[in-house]
This record gives structure tokens, C-alpha cells and sequence, in this order.
């Protein structure tokens, strides 16, 4: 399961960052993405980054490199939308089983000739009625959707409440930011970066590929693509630290 987990990690990190070569995903990886620093016993270095892509991604054989540890699995089923790396493993499990099941009834499945057309007759009545029944419900999902409160909108440097109906709103359900703390702003040389290690500050892409800071977690306004907290590389890549 580990090399399915450290596959889906690479891949999701193709796919949501255009990351396209191993070097650039273990850069991303070491540099970009996780949240601790370089002394801590969880850190992942871009080399050992791109072993794990050579071990398990690439089935290289002589890799020599630790499995991750627990923190490290859990920080990448986070990545992939999971709570952890026991979620990921159950809901993978879950799956395995639906697709085999599947698989072993659409195989003992007899055919009866001259019943097909009467199970057909029957499936098109099932469709019907089930559209009958369904359709209004959709309706007043749909209205309930839109008249509720969980949406917001970009408005210059911060996310204000909005109408589901209003363009470019987004569902904060969703994400969710706390549009009370969450500001785009502009870092200078005299701020605070960290607080007893942890970042106050967390940054992203816009659509032209500039770097832009905010001062909570959430996803870019423009991108709608997760932030990722500072990290003192980042800083002196954009000339705010020194050392």
C-alpha cells in the first residue's frame, strides 16, 4: 500500500502543480509542500524525495531508502484528500472489494435468451418512474443550494459573503477559509514570518504565475488551488530573509 500511497502522491502532485519530471515533483516536495523544517526528524530532503519517485514510481531496483514514517503518511494522505493514511488504506480496501465483487457478478451472469427484451421493457419503466420522483427533488436542492449561506466571493484582497447565484462565487464548504482572517497582503523585510517555528503567512500562484502571499490557509482566489505555508526558501527567493 505504501507504493500506491508515495504513486498517488506523485501523481496527484503532477496534476495539481504541472509538475512534470521527477526532479521538479521532489523539488516541490522538499521545498514547497511540507510543513516542517529542515532540523525536523519528519523532513523530507529532495534526494530522498527522488528516491522514493525511483523506488516506487519508477520499480528502479538497489533503491535503498526507509519507507515513510507514520507523520510522513499521514502528511500524504492529507495531500490526497484523505484524514490519514488509515483512511486512505480502508477507503482503497473498500474499493479493492466493490471492483472484485463487480467483477465476479458481471462474470457468473447468465443470459437467457428472449428475456433480454423483457428486462429491457422493465429497466426503461424503472428509469421513468425514478425521473418522475427524482426531478422535483432536484429542484428544490438546487434552490436550496443557491439561497444558502456557504458561499463568498474575491472582492480586491479578501473574500466577502455572497449569493450562490452571484458569478465567481465559490461554495466555502468546500475549502473552508475563514474569510474573517483570510487577507492577500504584501510582505516587507520587518514582519514576523514564523512563531516559535510555524508560519504566519502562506502563499500561491496567481493565473500568471506570480507569487502571492495571504495571511491564512485557503485556496487562491484566481486558482482556487491550496496554499502553501512560507517557508524560509521561499522568503529568500523573494529577497525577505538574508540567511
Amino acid at each position: 500500500m505504501i507504493k500506491q500511497l508515495i504513486t498517488d502522491f506523485f501523481n496527484a502532485i503532477e496534476k495539481r502543480e504541472f509538475k512534470t519530471n521527477k526532479n521538479a515533483k521532489a523539488v516541490f516536495w522538499a521545498n514547497e509542500l511540507q510543513e516542517v523544517g529542515y532540523n525536523d526528524e519528519n523532513y523530507i530532503s529532495e534526494r530522498k524525495a527522488k528516491r522514493y519517485y525511483e523506488k516506487y514510481v519508477e520499480e528502479k531496483e538497489g533503491i535503498s531508502v526507509s519507507p515513510p514514517n507514520s507523520y510522513q503518511r499521514d502528511f500524504i494522505a492529507n495531500y490526497l484528500n484523505y484524514r490519514d493514511y488509515q483512511d486512505y488504506i480502508e477507503k482503497h480496501t473498500i474499493n479493492k472489494g466493490r471492483e472484485k465483487r463487480y467483477e465476479t457478478e458481471s462474470n457468473s451472469t447468465t443470459h437467457f435468451p428472449g428475456k433480454e427484451k423483457k428486462q429491457g421493457k422493465k429497466q426503461k419503466s424503472i428509469i421513468v418512474v425514478g425521473s418522475i420522483i427524482i426531478i422535483p427533488f432536484l429542484f428544490v436542492y438546487k434552490e436550496m443550494l443557491f439561497n444558502s449561506n456557504t458561499c463568498i466571493i474575491w472582492e480586491k484582497d479578501h473574500y466577502e459573503k455572497a449569493s450562490c447565484l452571484d458569478q465567481n462565487s465559490i461554495d466555502n464548504t468546500q475549502f473552508p477559509i475563514n474569510i474573517d482572517t483570510f487577507k492577500k497582503i504584501t510582505l516587507t523585510k520587518d514582519m514576523e514570518f514564523f512563531t516559535n517555528g510555524e508560519p504566519n503567512y502562506w502563499y500561491g500562484s496567481n493565473k500568471e504565475g506570480t507569487r502571492e502571499f495571504f495571511t491564512a490557509r485557503g485556496v487562491h482566489p484566481e486558482t482556487l488551488k491550496e496554499l502553501a505555508p512560507v517557508t524560509r526558501t521561499i522568503l529568500k527567493d523573494e529577497g525577505l530573509l538574508l540567511e
